[in-house]
């Protein structure tokens, strides 16, 4: 009898051993072992642009495609967490990340305005800025574009240049980038801004486009405007997952498959290597 009490004892130890340790394998036990928050545990939820390739774009069966949606498909990965696509338009993408209805934005450059905002993680590749056109459009340097219909995406930190130089009646900002270079294909507009990150994609399925790329000094562009690392960037309060991130990129470079992915697309090169650091963060 005594020796049944203490099988029984040692029993009910152990199924409250289990409930405690939380060896039943549920998401909330898991995401607590994260080094870095997520808004719905067991799942690291990304927003980005619809058709953003080579930078990134919706896959099959909710995976991204992308050097940028191979980098997130990989931190999802070492983190146990599923990979979540939240697509939106490119000026509500910070906003979905602040108010915390995604986790990671992606495929944005720095300004000052947007460090206030979000954390930034380390840049994974340098853009140079360019006009998208037809082949059959006469281009020889920006001034051929004056006085004709251009395309932009809201909330590009250029735009103001393209106004200025242009004339804002000249400037038609779309809410995606597949929406303004489909403008340029249909002939509503002769160019859309676009860069050496982004035209390979829209280029590989519209081979009768070609891109432009600014040289220094044109629309008086700041140097770090014309060419611009691009990052990924998390909530203010979140910096672990940019660290997480980071480190998954170095990862990646270190092994060789990060410069695989670029050479997927054809962009990368020495020119385009992004800075090593982070840059000036001004979240309060």
């Amino acid at each position: 009898m005594k020796r049944h009490a203490r099988r029984l004892g040692a029993l009910v130890a152990l199924t409250g051993l289990l409930a405690v340790s939380g060896c039943g394998g549920s998401d909330e036990a898991g995401t607590n072992d994260l080094p870095f928050k997520v808004i719905k545990p067991g799942q690291l939820t990304v927003t980005y642009s619809e058709s953003y390739l080579p930078k990134i774009a919706s896959g099959q069966n909710g995976a991204l495609e992308g050097y940028e949606g191979f980098l997130l498909t990989k931190v999802a990965e070492k983190y146990g967490l599923k990979l979540t696509p939240m697509p939106t338009e490119f000026a509500s993408q910070i906003l979905s990340v602040r108010q915390r209805r995604a986790d990671v934005g992606t495929g944005i450059y720095y300004t000052e305005d947007r460090a206030k905002q979000v954390f930034y993680t380390r840049p994974n590749i340098t853009d140079r800025l360019g006009a998208l056109t037809l082949k059959t459009m006469a281009y020889e340097n920006i001034d051929s574009l004056k006085g004709k219909p251009i395309a932009s995406v809201n909330g590009f930190s250029y735009n103001q240049y393209l106004f200025t130089y242009y004339g804002k009646e000249n400037v038609k900002l779309f809410p995606s980038y597949a929406e303004a270079s489909q403008a340029v294909l249909g002939g509503q507009m002769v160019a859309f801004m676009g860069s050496t990150g982004t035209a390979p994609g829209i280029i590989k399925s519209h081979p009768e486009l070609t891109l432009h790329t600014f040289d220094d000094g044109d629309f008086s562009l700041p140097p770090n405007v014309a060419k611009s690392a691009t990052y990924e960037y998390v909530n203010c309060d979140n910096p672990g997952l940019a660290d997480a991130i980071d480190q998954v990129y170095q990862e990646l470079v270190d092994s060789g498959e990060w410069q695989k992915q670029l050479e997927q697309w054809g962009v990368g090169g020495a020119e385009y290597a992004p800075p090593a650091q982070r840059p000036t963060q001004h979240c309060s």
